[in-house]
């Protein structure tokens, strides 16, 4: 093919195709100069022996300088596929440093690109940018918004859009999840905190999922690219946070890394056709169709996947457990040892215990919000214990180490019978004080209930009381190993919930549990709530009583059937449940943890309780 075809082809002279591929086609019309070049690129003409005299000599071909990032796969494909289109060939570039950058460059120059679209390799890039003015090719800077020279996709719209999408879900606390050293996800991030800031929310850089969720108070997720977002999901399906009941999340990337699962919501970016935006505004340049290149605009595709609800604060308030943490130690005996007695034990199991962790994941497993407040000490005890609370979804955030006192043992003697004694070793519960609770204020801020055991010093409980009153919280106080109450802290308690034992202990006045319980509500208490194991329990308030019988099953280990009690009570009543009919799902819970050897592995979730529920036919009786 020589230009005399060229020139045969187009119904022009030799002349005029000289002049239109060597640039210096002014005065010659525009329809003229484009048809001569449409055939040109179709029969892929290169006129070589002009190459060497002339710089100013097409070559349809185009130079594409990348840092090799991955996230530009889909643009290489775009950008290739429009070059393709237009007749021009792409050499394309993969550099990581500004040396191997000067040798793609210098390449091109004796390759004599029409144009070069150049990625800096770096966020100084005024090197670069030298390089290529020396070289007089017409160049483009990707990732770049300056005039003239300069086309960037707008990363930071859309990560405003994603959490727009978060924002208009109620979130105000969101957090965004990013590779700070990739300069396209640091724009993302930026979005995400205009957006945050436009609307007055709070914007919270990623470090931990525990950190974000209860030192910052973060509701909701940002993630810069699908394998991100996979991370923080198995992290949080594994550690028990619900999608989109504890956390909403969302993520930003190349549409054709778009996945349905996990099922999480996305944003998709269109970076193919960025490509052929740049190739063609780059094209339309070198053949002088355009002399600007205009910024890339893209409605921006949002998948749903159901993994964005409003935060969880709005639909229920957060249950706050202050109380004893410790290790059961099981020994299982045919009757309990006398005086001066040994007795063998046919079995033993070590679990987790302490009225504080039974009630705190007895509520986390019914789906509550749930903070504990406590002491461990530093030991292998410590790290199960908080293993246990992790796994069932407890806020651990206000569980303090006591570096010199051991983590609290309970020896618990279970008869043949279920019945069960305990001997309680306090250890680093005794270290729970005034100054503990106060440190955890904030988390009686969005609290319904706060639910109290005396396993820790009487201090505590005070102050916690003093808490929760000042945030409007309701308290549901359980008596134990202690001899007797502050009377002064009976007209701050909602409900007061003694097993027999406790409530004649604690109340030398009358001798019936009922004429007892009548002398707590005379003294101030506004819900007394007496357990009686296998007979059920007495319930009485100021101006009604009832007797509730207990759950038809049959025992296996009675330890911790309180604990079920209270913690199913509470959560039943944070969902506004009347009392009578809670009162039938504590009872429910209650028997059930009854039939399994040791309390939190006994304790009750949300499908089961309700299957018994209908199964006895509890809910209308």
């Amino acid at each position: 093919m020589t230009i005399n075809d060229i020139a045969e082809l187009a119904g022009v002279s030799i002349s005029t195709v000289s002049k239109i591929i060597n640039g210096k086609s002014s005065g010659i019309k525009n329809e003229t100069r484009e048809h001569v070049l449409q055939i040109v690129k179709e029969y892929h003409y290169r006129p070589y022996n002009f190459i060497k005299h002339n710089p100013d000599t097409k070559t349809f071909l185009l130079g594409l300088l990348l840092t090799g990032n991955k996230k530009y796969n889909s643009f290489q494909y775009g950008f290739l596929t429009e070059a393709e289109k237009r007749g021009y060939q792409v050499q394309l570039c993969f550099s990581s440093s500004f040396k191997s950058r000067e040798k793609d460059i210098a390449a091109l120059c004796n390759n004599r690109a029409d144009a070069i679209i150049c990625q800096p390799v770096s966020d100084g890039n005024d090197s670069e940018l030298a390089v290529l003015k020396k070289t007089h090719i017409p160049f483009v800077l990707l990732d770049c918004e300056e005039p003239q020279s300069g086309i960037a996709y707008n990363y930071q719209d859309a990560g405003y859009t994603a959490a727009s999408k978060l924002v208009s879900s109620g979130h105000t606390r969101i957090c965004c999840v990013f590779d700070k050293s990739e300069k396209n996800e640091w724009e993302i991030a930026a979005g995400v905190e205009r957006c945050l800031f436009d609307n007055h929310c709070v914007y919270t850089e990623y470090k931990d999922l525990y950190e974000a969720l209860y030192i910052h108070g973060c509701s909701a997720f940002v993630c810069c690219g699908r394998e991100t977002a996979l991370n923080v999901y198995e992290y949080a399906v594994k550690h028990k946070f619900r999608i989109p009941h504890d956390i909403s999340l969302i993520y930003i990337d190349d549409k054709d890394c778009i996945g349905d699962f996990p099922p999480v919501s996305s944003i998709a970016l269109d970076l193919s056709d960025f490509g052929s935006y740049v190739c063609n505004a780059v094209i339309n340049k070198t053949e002088k169709l355009s002399s600007i290149i205009t910024p890339y605009v893209e409605n921006y595709t949002y998948n749903d996947r159901n993994s964005i609800d409003y935060p969880v604060h709005f639909s229920s308030k957060r249950i706050i457990v202050v109380g004893g943490i410790h290790t059961d130690v099981l020994l299982y005996v045919k009757e309990y040892p006398q005086i001066g007695e040994s007795i063998p034990a046919h079995s033993m199991s070590v679990l987790p215990g302490g009225k504080g962790i039974n009630q705190a994941v007895g509520a986390a497993k019914l789906g509550a919000k749930v903070s504990l407040i406590g002491k461990v000490g530093r030991d292998f005890d410590s790290n199960m214990l908080l293993n246990v609370l992790h796994e069932n979804g407890v806020d651990t955030s206000a569980v303090h180490i006591d570096t010199e006192n051991p983590t609290g043992k309970a020896y618990i003697h279970v008869q043949e019978d279920g019945e069960s004694g305990i001997v309680l070793y306090s250890g680093a519960n005794l270290s729970v004080t005034a100054d503990t609770i106060e440190q955890s204020g904030q988390l009686f801020s969005d609290a319904a209930f706060c639910l109290l055991q005396t396993e820790i010093p009487m201090c505590a409980v005070k102050k916690a009381v003093e808490i929760a009153r000042k945030n409007n919280v309701k308290i549901m106080l359980k008596p134990s190993n202690i001899e007797k109450i502050d009377e002064a802290l009976l007209p701050l308690i909602d409900y007061f919930i003694p097993n027999k034992k406790e409530l004649h202990q604690l109340c030398s006045h009358g001798q019936t549990v009922e004429e007892k319980a009548a002398w707590f509500l005379k003294k101030g208490v506004k819900t007394v709530i007496v357990t009686l194991g296998s007979e059920g329990c007495y319930v009485a308030g100021c101006d009604f009583e009832l007797h509730l019988a207990a759950a038809p099953f049959v025992p296996v280990d009675t330890t911790g059937a309180a604990d079920a009690f209270i913690s199913a009570l509470a959560v039943y009543l944070l969902k506004e449940i009347p009392l009578s009919q809670a009162l039938k799902y504590a009872s429910c819970a209650a028997g059930f943890s009854t039939t399994r050897t040791g309390v939190v592995p006994s304790l009750i979730d949300t499908a089961t309780l309700e299957y018994y529920i209908h199964k006895m036919n509890l809910k209308e009786c």
